[in-house]
């Protein structure tokens, strides 16, 4: 999750910066407002897209020749849930997150359930496809949704300029309030972004260009406007969803007035954003793997004349033994059967022919013959496993920092394999996946103890048949 805002936080940084250098100062207001709207969902969807690329994950598939049976089977680790009562210090940041964000959300609401009191309890007059709203208080007219909110004296009185009504009117028919909402509700949930209290300070002005471009197309005298811009950039306005004007923000206003359009520059920096907004999204996707199977080798030996009906109907009782039905219906065994049982079962079983023997719903595998084939990680997958926000990574058996592995070359392991964690597992949310390294040397004392170990373990051809039932 760190990872992921710290993404975030630096895409939607990059892409403000591009806004800022390249494109506030440029008469394509309508591109404009796209551009920054689109940058804020941007820079929350690309940092969640996962793109995969190959890594392994391990199935046993046993060899076949004259004397070993045909059995293929899957097998997929996941790592058993361990409870945990640890008030860790993910839960910490976990309480603060959600106590901000209460408390932004029921500003939020407040907020706008004043402005809707407001325009509800206040006389209200049509005006030109909206309502002009009148209000006791002094201060600049504003506008939000499809009002206008006014002075009633200054409205009664006539010193309301007709400009100022078509700057207003302009918000109204733009949707601009919407645009506002939209990132007050972004801010109260991804308050950790700073960059999003730029983006709306961007964003306003943005829709104070657009509004001053429609008065000037209407009232076609921009010298006037202009003046009358600098007499009300410091009235106050009492909403949080109006825009707060300095004298520097009007400066910027005027000076956008005086600019002239040039087609080809607009054209020309809209088309280059296009490689620019691909870069970064390769950037900062997450890039993990997807899982191919890696095949060990089994083998099972069976003899050419098998065994008669009466020992193949003793085999299959003794099986019978162990069925088990689940609460779900579902039919299993319970493989924890006497030393006995195990025993006539296996000796039963190697006496088989190989046809006899792919009939049988378990097999017996010698132990030795469970090693797992050498797997390299390629160099691409070894470097995804330095990703904390993916991987959680294990080395010989024992749990490492990520960062451990700059000390490694992907040629200094000899077996990887990777599980998805639980949900209830200990480490769900910190990452993704496990990560299970071996060594050179650690899969070479690994191979060495299981090819010295003697004797054969019992284990089905499906997992699926497998239910473990008291």
């Amino acid at each position: 999750m760190i990872t992921y805002i710290l993404k975030t936080v630096i895409c939607s940084a990059l892409l403000i910066a591009i806004y800022l250098m390249f494109l506030e100062k440029q008469k394509m207001h309508g591109f404009n407002r796209f551009y920054l709207l689109f940058s804020i969902f941007f820079s929350f969807i690309v940092p969640a897209i996962t793109i995969k690329a190959g890594i392994s994950e391990f199935s046993f598939v046993e060899s076949i020749n004259t004397t070993t049976a045909n059995i293929q089977h899957t097998v997929t680790q996941q790592l058993i849930p361990v409870p945990t009562n640890d008030f860790s210090f993910s839960d910490i940041l976990l309480i603060a997150y959600v106590t901000v964000t209460v408390f932004l959300f029921f500003r939020f609401i407040i907020n706008v359930s004043a402005m809707l009191f407001k325009i509800r309890s206040c006389r209200k007059t049509k005006y030109l496809g909206s309502k002009i709203v009148l209000t006791d208080n002094n201060g600049a007219p504003y506008s939000f949704l499809n009002f206008i909110i006014v002075s009633t004296k200054d409205f009664e009185n006539g010193t309301i300029e007709k400009e100022i009504l078509e700057h207003e009117l302009a918000h109204v028919k733009q949707r601009h309030s919407l645009d506002i909402l939209l990132i007050e509700v972004l801010s109260v949930f991804a308050w950790i972004n700073p960059l999003l209290f730029i983006y709306k300070k961007a964003v306003r002005l943005n829709h104070e260009f657009l509004a001053d471009e429609f008065v000037i197309n209407s009232f076609k005298d921009t010298h006037t406007y202009q003046l009358l811009l600098l007499g009300k950039a410091t009235q106050p306005i009492n909403t949080v969803f109006a825009s707060q004007f300095n004298y520097l923000d009007t400066k910027k206003r005027i000076i956008m007035m005086s600019k002239s359009v040039s087609f080809r520059s607009a054209i020309f920096k809209q088309i280059a954003l296009i490689p620019v907004l691909a870069i970064i999204a390769f950037l900062f996707t997450t890039k993990t793997a997807a899982q191919e199977p890696i095949k060990a080798t089994v083998q099972t030996s069976a003899t050419q004349e098998g065994v008669s009906q009466d020992l193949i109907n003793e085999y299959q009782s003794t099986l019978d033994k162990y069925k088990r039905t689940s609460t779900d219906g579902k039919v299993g065994y319970n493989l924890s059967m006497s030393q006995e049982d195990k025993d006539r079962l296996e000796k039963i079983f190697f006496q088989m022919s190989k046809e006899q023997q792919e009939n049988q719903i378990f097999v017996f595998v010698p132990k030795k013959s469970m090693v797992i084939s050498k797997t390299i990680p390629t160099q691409e997958q070894f470097e995804s496993f330095k990703d904390p926000n993916m991987f959680g990574v294990w080395i010989d058996g024992n749990m490492v920092k990520n960062e451990e592995l700059n000390n490694y070359a992907n040629t200094d392991f000899s077996s990887v394999f990777i599980s998805k964690l639980m949900k209830n597992a200990k480490n769900h949310g910190q990452h993704v996946y496990q990560v299970n390294l071996m060594t050179n040397k650690g899969y070479q004392d690994y191979y060495n103890k299981i090819t010295a170990q003697e004797g054969n373990i019992i284990m089905p051809k499906r997992l699926k048949d497998l239910v473990k039932i008291p």
